[in-house]
This record gives C-alpha cells, sequence and structure tokens, in this order.
C-alpha cells in the first residue's frame, strides 16, 4: 500500500524513537520572539508549545546540540514583511541568519493546522540546515522533513494526495521542486508529494535516515550520493518505487477508472476534510477563549516585527523555505 497509508506506522516508531532515548533526548533550541502589540497572545501561545516536540525535531535531523538561538519574528498582516509576502505563506525560514518568520493569521491553512504547526515547521527548516553543515539539499527532502516533523499525517494529507493524483500526471521530484513556486495550488501538491516521499524513505529505510543523510551531506557528500549510503539504495531507484506505489494503490481501485465516479470521490474527501478542519478550527478558538477568559492579559511582547523590513521588495527568496 502507498507510503502515506503507513504513516500511524512511522508515527509509532518515532514516538518509540523518542520514548527508548527520553534518557539522552538532545535540548530543544532556545527561540527568541519578536512580537506586535497588535497580536500579543500569540507569542505567550508559542512559548507554552511543547519542549519535548522541539528536542524531537532535533533527534529526528540527527543533531546533538540545536545550535544558537533562532530568532522567531510574529508579523502582523499590516506589517511590510506580511504585505511583501504571497497571502498563502504562513511562514518562512532562514536557515543561515537563524530566523523565523511567522504570520499567524494564515496558520490555519494547508498543510498547517495551527501556528504552532507552523513554527515546528519553520524550525525544523533551521535545525536541517544546521544539521547539513548549510549544504543545500534538494528542496522535496526539506520541506517533506519539515512536514514530517510539524505533524503526523491525516484525512486531509489523504485527500491532498488523491487530488494531487488525479490533478496531474506524476511528477519527479525535480519538477515538485518548481511547484513550491508555482503560487498556492502548485505549492499545496508539492507540499503533499513530497512529504508523502519522504514519509515513503522513512518508513522504508528506518526513522534514523534523514539524520544519516543530513550528517553525510555535513561531510561533503552530494546528496544523491549521501542517499545511496544511508539508504543503500539510489535516489533514482527510491523515487521509481515510490512512483509505483502510487500507480499500484491507484490501479488496485478499479472503480476509479471512471472520470466521473473519479472526480466525485475526491469531491467527497475534500468535503469530509474541510467539515474535519473546521470542526478543529473552531474547538481550538473555544480553547483561546476560555484561556484568555481565565487571564487578566497577556503581557506585551517585543515590536520588533513591524519595523524589520522585508529582505525585498517581493516575495522571500528562493532560499527561504516556507
Amino acid at each position: 500500500m502507498v507510503s502515506f497509508l503507513g504513516a500511524c506506522a512511522l508515527a509509532a516508531s518515532l514516538v518509540a524513537a523518542q520514548a527508548a532515548g527520553a534518557a539522552r533526548q538532545p535540548a530543544p533550541p532556545a527561540l527568541q520572539f519578536e512580537t506586535a502589540e497588535s497580536r500579543p497572545a500569540d507569542e505567550p501561545r508559542l512559548r507554552g508549545l511543547d519542549r519535548n516536540q522541539l528536542s524531537a525535531i532535533v533527534q529526528l535531523v540527527g543533531l546533538d546540540d540545536p545550535g544558537p538561538p533562532i530568532r522567531v519574528v510574529l508579523a502582523p498582516e499590516e506589517s511590510a514583511l506580511a504585505r511583501s509576502t504571497p497571502s498563502w505563506i504562513a511562514g518562512f525560514a532562514d536557515g543561515a541568519a537563524g530566523t523565523v518568520v511567522l504570520f499567524p493569521s494564515r496558520a490555519q491553512r494547508y498543510p498547517h493546522d495551527s501556528l504552532e504547526d507552523v513554527l515546528r515547521h519553520e524550525v525544523a527548516h533551521i535545525l536541517i540546515v544546521r544539521a547539513a553543515g548549510g549544504r543545500a539539499v534538494p528542496r522535496w527532502f526539506n520541506e517533506g522533513l519539515a512536514m514530517a516533523a510539524e505533524r503526523e499525517w491525516h484525512f486531509e494529507d489523504r485527500w491532498q494526495l488523491a487530488w494531487a493524483l488525479v490533478s496531474a500526471d506524476e511528477a519527479r521530484m525535480d519538477e515538485v521542486n518548481d511547484l513550491f513556486q508555482a503560487g498556492s495550488s502548485g505549492a499545496r501538491r508539492a507540499y503533499v508529494l513530497a512529504s508523502a516521499f519522504v514519509h515513503n524513505i522513512i518508513e522504508t529505510d528506518g526513522s534514523a535516515v534523514p539524520a544519516r543523510i543530513l550528517a553525510a551531506v555535513a561531510k561533503g557528500a552530494s546528496f544523491e550520493v549521501a542517499f545511496q549510503r544511508s539508504t543503500g539504495r539510489s535516489l533514482a531507484g527510491a523515487e521509481r518505487s515510490f512512483q509505483a506505489e502510487l500507480t499500484s494503490w491507484t490501479r488496485r481501485l478499479p472503480f476509479l477508472t471512471s472520470p466521473f465516479v473519479l472526480w466525485t470521490f475526491v469531491t467527497l474527501l475534500a468535503l469530509v476534510a474541510i467539515y474535519v478542519r473546521r470542526r478543529r478550527s473552531a474547538a481550538r478558538r473555544r480553547q483561546w477563549a476560555e484561556e484568555d477568559a481565565r487571564d487578566d492579559g497577556w503581557p506585551a511582547g517585543k515590536t520588533l516585527a513591524d519595523e524589520t523590513p522585508p529582505p525585498d521588495e517581493g516575495p522571500p527568496p528562493r532560499d527561504w523555505v516556507h
């Protein structure tokens, strides 16, 4: 069965590895927040994030030490950063500078479910860069691994993958890299394909394989060589195997060969996913309202987010991953 259906097994293996190594789990990265006065509640929410989740990301990428503090800028929609960044981007990271920028009002858009998810995703990008020694890794691997670090796969990922398989021909991973720059619809397809492939790699080769790949890259190996040394198979072969699983999955469902039934099936999946997301969002808003009611008020954070200039007048550069 296609790898995304093995996500539960992957999650179980990661949890088991985390439990077995709890005594030697690395320290979480330190986060330095810069918050706009217009959104005072966002920073305390993120400060309350389970630090073990951040430590698990450090362990996933194979770092013993997370490195220097990560700067986290919480930028409101009226800020220059938000105005110069496409509205579908919920956050981005500059690995070299160790800086993460989050747009809190955009957090509940696929592939993210919450602002906490976006923070874990962008922190993962910073730690991936550090684990690779600052050397480049393919965009699909960077994004797919950040997705694995962010959260488990759920129903919406499944229908997004079904949609990706229906809406276009299969894409090679080098083509997926370009999709991240192809607007919101292209990026959604890129996220789900990259995430599915990375899940497939971890499910096949083990949860320690990302750390081995990044360590080899840090020592100077190309990504393709690092991949083969770490998995015992070529990257091209792994990609062919992944594509074959996707094709096999669709062929094992003969009723999907009718275009009408296929589109109906995907539409129903989308409606269910929207319903589930809305229920989850409503529950989260009720929780935040209850927490706000118990507090006299959130402490105001720093106000550098409004003053920080955008990296340029257009969208974030291609080397700023989101």
